[in-house]
C-alpha cells in the first residue's frame, strides 16, 4: 500500500513538471510575439499578446508603450506607462525604461518639468543608456545649459547610433555653437551629413548651420596674468661653500621673483574637402620679470597640420610646428616639433589617442670648457673649481638633439549620479604614458625618459571649473654626469662619481576658473615641481603660483 502511495505522487508530481513546462513555454512564445508585434508598430496587438496573462499586466503596458513611443504616439504612450503602479512586478531594469518612457512622452508634450522628474527616476536603472543620454542632452539644452547638455548629446551619438542619430549629432551642433565651441560644433554638423546625406532633412539643416559658421573656422585663446617663482634659475637646494677662516657652510640657492606672463594661441582651418581638412596653428608665450630680466622669455611658433576622418569617431593627423625663443635680446633655442597619429572615440569609453614625435633642439648658445685639473702647469682657478684632466665640457654638456618618442594618452567623462548632479555638473578623467629617446650631441644630456600622468576636471555650479594634474617622470641617462656629486665651491678640484645620472622628476598642478562671460575667464594655479637627481645642479624644487585672465574664442 505504502509502495502504491509512493508511485501515485511520483507520477502527480510528473504530471505537473510537464504542465509547469508547458505553461512556461507558451508564456515564452507569447512574449516573443508580442515582442515582435510590437517591433513592427502593431502596439494594441502586442499589448493584448500578454496583457491577459498574470503577472505580465505591468510589463504588456511597458511594451505597448514603448511601441506607441516609437510610432510617435505620445498621449497614448503616456496612459500606458502611467497605468504602472510604483510598486510593481518590474525588474529595475524594466521600471527605470519605464521611468524613460515616460520622460521621453512627457518632453515631446511638452510638459518639460514632469519629464525631468521622471528622467530622474531613470538615471542609473534604465537599461536604455543611448536614449536616457539623447534627453538628458535635449533638456539640458531647453533649459540654457549648452556646457552640460553637449557631452550628453555626444555620448547619446556614440553608444547607439541606430537609436540616435542624427538627432543627436544635430542639437549637439547646436549645443556646442551655444557654447562658442564652434569647432565642435562643425564636426558634430558634419557627423550628420554622414549619416544623413546632404540630401536628407536633418543633412539640409546641418548644411545650413555649416554654412553659418563657415567664417569661424579658427580658434583664439589668449591669457596673461602674474606669477611668482620661487626658483626662477631651476638651481639646486643646496651649494656647499668654503669660507676662510669658518670651515664648510651650507647657503641656499635659486633666485624668487615674480613676473608677468602672456599666451596666445590661434590655429585657422584652410579647406575641408570630403574626409580631409587642414590648417595651420600659431601661438606666442612670454614673460617680463620684476628683477631678473636677463630671464625675459620670448617664444613664438608657427606650424601646420591635416587630419583625414576615418569614421564619425575616428580621426589620423599629422602635425609640424617650429619654434624660436630668446631671453631678453639674445638667441636660446630653435625647435622643430612633428608628430602623426590616431586618435578614437569609444561608444562608453572615452577617446584614446596614439601617438609618433620627433623633435629636434638647437641651443644657440656653448657651454664653456672649464680648466683641467693639473693640466698646463696647473689650475689656477680658486673660485669655479677645475674638471678632470681631457675632459671637454663644451661638448660633453651640448644639449643639442632630437628626441624620438610614442604617446599614449585617454580621456573620458564619467557620469555625475543624480544624488550629486546639483553639485557636480561634469567629471572628466585623463591620463597617459609617453616614452622618449634622446639622442643627444653631448653625452651629459643622452637618455631614455618614462613619462606617466593623471588628471581630473570637475565642473561646477555658476560656471566654476577645477582641475588638477600629477605627472611623473623618470629618466635614465646613458653616461655619468660631468658634474660632481656635491659641488664645493673654492675647492679647486672635485672628484667626478662612475655611477650614471639619473633622475625623478614628480610634477603636481592644480587651478580654480570662474567664467565671466561665454569667452571670459579668470584663475589661479598653483604649480610644484621636484627633480631628484643623484647630481647636486640638477636637484631642485620649484614652486609657481599665479592669477590670469583668459579669452577664448573658437
Amino acid at each position: 500500500m505504502r509502495t502504491c502511495s509512493v508511485l501515485i505522487a511520483a507520477v502527480l508530481a510528473i504530471a505537473l513538471g510537464i504542465a509547469g513546462v508547458t505553461h512556461a513555454s507558451e508564456v515564452e512564445g507569447a512574449i516573443a510575439t508580442a515582442i515582435s508585434d510590437a517591433e513592427a508598430g502593431r502596439c494594441d496587438e502586442a499589448f493584448r499578446g500578454i496583457g491577459e496573462i498574470e503577472g505580465l499586466e505591468d510589463r504588456a503596458r511597458l511594451l505597448a508603450g514603448e511601441c506607441r513611443i516609437r510610432a510617435g504616439l505620445y498621449p497614448e504612450a503616456l496612459s500606458d506607462l502611467e497605468r504602472i503602479p510604483t510598486e510593481t512586478d518590474l525588474g529595475e531594469g524594466q521600471q527605470g525604461d519605464a521611468d524613460l518612457y515616460r520622460a521621453v512622452a512627457l518632453y515631446h508634450l511638452e510638459r518639460f518639468t514632469e519629464a525631468g522628474a521622471a528622467l530622474d527616476a531613470a538615471a542609473g536603472k534604465t537599461r536604455q543608456e543611448a536614449e536616457f543620454a539623447l534627453y538628458r542632452g535635449l533638456l539640458d539644452l531647453r533649459n540654457g545649459d549648452p556646457e552640460r547638455a553637449a557631452p550628453s548629446l555626444e555620448r547619446a551619438a556614440r553608444l547607439s547610433p541606430a537609436k540616435t542619430e542624427p538627432v543627436a549629432s544635430y542639437y549637439a551642433g547646436l549645443a556646442w555653437l551655444d557654447a562658442s565651441e564652434r569647432t565642435k560644433a562643425r564636426d558634430a554638423f558634419l557627423r550628420v551629413i554622414e549619416v544623413d546625406g546632404e540630401d536628407g532633412p536633418w543633412g539640409k539643416q546641418a548644411l545650413r548651420m555649416l554654412e553659418s559658421t563657415e567664417l569661424f573656422p579658427y580658434y583664439v585663446r589668449m591669457s596673461a596674468g602674474l606669477e611668482y617663482d620661487d626658483n626662477v634659475l631651476l638651481q639646486g637646494g643646496e651649494t656647499q661653500s668654503v669660507q676662510p677662516g669658518s670651515g664648510l657652510q651650507i647657503t641656499q640657492d635659486g633666485e624668487k621673483d615674480g613676473r608677468g606672463v602672456w599666451e596666445i594661441e590661434t590655429g585657422m582651418q584652410l579647406f575641408s574637402v570630403d574626409e580631409w581638412s587642414g590648417g595651420v596653428t600659431g601661438s606666442y608665450y612670454g614673460t617680463a620679470h620684476f628683477d631678473l630680466s636677463d630671464f625675459n622669455t620670448n617664444y613664438p611658433t608657427v606650424g601646420a597640420y591635416v587630419t583625414r576622418r576615418l569614421g564619425p569617431n575616428t580621426l589620423v593627423q599629422a602635425r609640424y610646428q617650429f619654434g624660436f625663443a630668446w631671453l631678453k635680446d639674445e638667441s636660446f633655442l630653435r625647435v622643430h616639433a612633428s608628430e602623426a597619429g590616431i586618435s578614437h572615440t569609444w561608444d562608453r569609453a572615452g577617446r584614446t589617442v596614439l601617438l609618433a614625435e620627433v623633435i629636434a633642439n638647437d641651443l644657440r648658445f656653448n657651454p664653456d670648457d672649464i680648466e683641467d685639473e693639473g693640466g698646463g702647469g696647473g689650475c689656477t682657478s680658486t673660485t669655479s673649481g677645475c674638471g678632470p684632466i681631457g675632459l671637454r665640457e663644451d661638448t660633453e654638456r651640448n644639449q643639442d638633439g632630437v628626441f624620438f618618442g610614442a604617446v599614449l594618452h585617454h580621456d573620458v567623462l564619467l557620469p555625475v549620479p543624480a544624488a550629486i548632479d546639483d553639485v557636480v555638473e561634469e567629471v572628466t578623467l585623463d591620463g597617459g604614458y609617453r616614452f622618449r629617446y634622446y639622442d643627444a650631441e653631448g653625452d651629459e644630456w643622452e637618455h631614455f625618459s618614462h613619462f606617466f600622468s593623471a588628471g581630473i576636471g570637475v565642473e561646477l555650479p555658476l560656471d566654476f571649473r577645477i582641475s588638477t594634474r600629477a605627472t611623473y617622470e623618470y629618466r635614465d641617462f646613458a653616461n655619468p654626469s660631468t658634474f660632481p656629486d656635491n659641488e664645493v665651491v673654492g675647492v679647486s678640484y672635485v672628484p667626478l662619481a662612475s655611477a650614471d645620472r639619473e633622475e625623478h622628476e614628480v610634477n603636481f598642478e592644480a587651478e580654480i576658473e570662474k567664467d565671466l562671460t561665454e569667452v571670459l575667464s579668470v584663475s589661479a594655479r598653483w604649480s610644484y615641481l621636484d627633480n631628484e637627481s643623484n647630481r647636486r645642479v640638477y636637484d631642485y624644487s620649484r614652486h609657481i603660483v599665479g592669477g590670469y585672465v583668459n579669452f577664448r574664442f573658437d
